[in-house]
């Protein structure tokens, strides 16, 4: 019987298209000079693959067949991910496999894809900025589930790069389940550690990404799920107890309880879902409740009282998706059309997204449906320097097809500055997510 691990190498490959990797996969006839086999053997030719010579084209191109058979697998590098990209998710909420375009938002078109396989609640990707091919592209949580009588799933931590068809996979033990809400998990700065609350260990989960395994965990009942992270420093709360929550993950990728402090007002609401402002070391999180709460962690734990910058409650509809961006000098929070909660199922569409001061909360710039041209708002974020607004959503129906439009703006000005149709895309893009940079 296989071992885990020789199941997983055995995975297929993840196709990806265009000009990033390309199958040119022939037939499986064994050679003359296979060795007999008995009776109900079956052998399978191993295909090197390599990359593309002269006359082999990738991706759109038809090339001629060769007289080598099987075909040659040829394949090509990804193409480093750009600090001005942003990526689009296809699909979304507990799909198996999940496509990630890497997209320029100036022209909307969709320059590569890269397949997860994440199959677990919201997805838990993380997309990074890169010079080389061989740079860390995609890092995904995956859970790849068994078929029949193979035996349990197999909870990775895999990370794309080069030719995609290698990805550098952690194994997890069988009873790690990744909190998947964001804001739950992140990849430290220097791209280390994988880090995540564990919905399973009730604590943190640690994941050395150079030495390719798992490494500590940490149970910490009450506190989390968030993983704010400075350097290898870990920021986050207790709802409870009022308290800002201080972690410390080794050199040796042990994490340890460093320290707490109790700043948090007594009607402190915690919530599913932050973001984080990396250049600042800023958190934002609106509570249950409303309230508008921007930590700063650039100096370690706040060792004074925290208050919230303002209530996003507004009469017209409740506040649902927030992001701030890098330098955290603007957020923004989007609105249902009714007044229920959105988490529930009859939560109302996204209608309108606010544009605030992350320090004051002033308002910047209201965008209704109306201002973006957009029919409905699928998601949002700023560029990687925090200084453009994107906002993803479909727009009006031109001779029987909607198109997917981003729209950009201008974060300081709240001026638009960009609007155009996504292409080159397989499926609807669903989410946008920012790619981090590793330094």
């Amino acid at each position: 019987m296989s071992s885990p691990r020789t199941r997983k190498l055995t995975r297929p490959a993840v196709a990806v298209i265009p000009l990033t990797v390309v199958l040119a996969l022939a037939g499986c006839s064994s050679s003359d000079n296979d060795e007999p086999s008995s009776a109900g053997d079956v052998t399978y030719p191993t295909v090197p693959f390599t990359a593309p010579g002269e006359g082999i084209s990738l991706g759109h191109d038809d090339q001629e067949i060769g007289d080598t058979i099987p075909e040659p697998l040829h394949v090509g590098s990804i193409t480093p991910i750009a600090a001005d990209r942003l990526l689009g998710v296809e699909g979304g909420f507990g799909q198996l496999e999940l496509s990630v375009n890497v997209i320029d938002p100036k022209t909307g078109v969709a320059e590569s894809r890269i397949t997860v396989g994440p199959g677990i609640w919201d997805p838990v990707i993380h997309g990074f900025v890169g010079d080389s091919a061989e740079d860390p592209a995609v890092l995904a949580a995956e859970v790849w589930r068994p078929r029949g009588s193979r035996g349990a799933a197999d909870f990775t931590v895999s990370t794309y790069s080069g030719n995609l068809l290698e990805p550098a996979e952690v194994m997890l033990p069988d009873v790690a389940r990744v909190h998947s809400r964001p804001g739950s998990n992140a990849v430290t700065s220097d791209g280390k550690f994988f880090v995540t609350w564990d919905d399973g260990l009730y604590g943190i989960r640690v994941v050395d990404l150079e030495k390719k395994e798992a490494t500590g965990a940490l149970q910490i009942v009450g506190c989390g799920p968030f993983t704010w992270m400075v350097d290898h420093e870990l920021y986050s709360v207790c709802e409870d107890s009022r308290e800002l929550l201080h972690v410390t993950i080794g050199d040796d990728g042990v994490p340890k309880e460093t320290a707490r402090s109790k700043v948090l007002p007594e009607d402190f609401v915690s919530t599913r879902k932050v973001t984080w402002a990396s250049e600042a070391q800023k958190a934002l999180l609106v509570s249950e409740n409303g309230d508008v709460y921007v930590f700063d962690f650039s100096n370690g734990l706040p060792q004074e009282g925290v208050k919230p910058i303002g209530n996003a409650g507004q009469d017209s509809g409740r506040f649902s998706e927030n992001v701030i961006n890098a330098d955290a000098t603007r957020l923004a929070i989007a609105y249902t059309d009714t007044a229920i909660h959105p988490d529930s199922a009859r939560g109302g569409s996204l209608v309108k997204i606010d544009l605030s001061d992350a320090t004051t909360f002033a308002p910047v710039k209201s965008l209704t449906l109306a201002d973006l041209g957009l029919t409905d708002i699928k998601s949002m974020t700023f560029s990687v320097d925090g200084a453009t607004f994107y906002v993803l959503g479909t727009g009006p129906e031109v001779e029987g097809s909607a198109p997917q439009k981003i729209v950009g703006y201008n974060a300081s000005t709240g001026e638009q500055v960009s609007s155009v149709d996504v292409s080159g895309n397989v499926g609807d893009v669903s989410g946008l997510i920012t790619p981090e940079v590793l330094r």
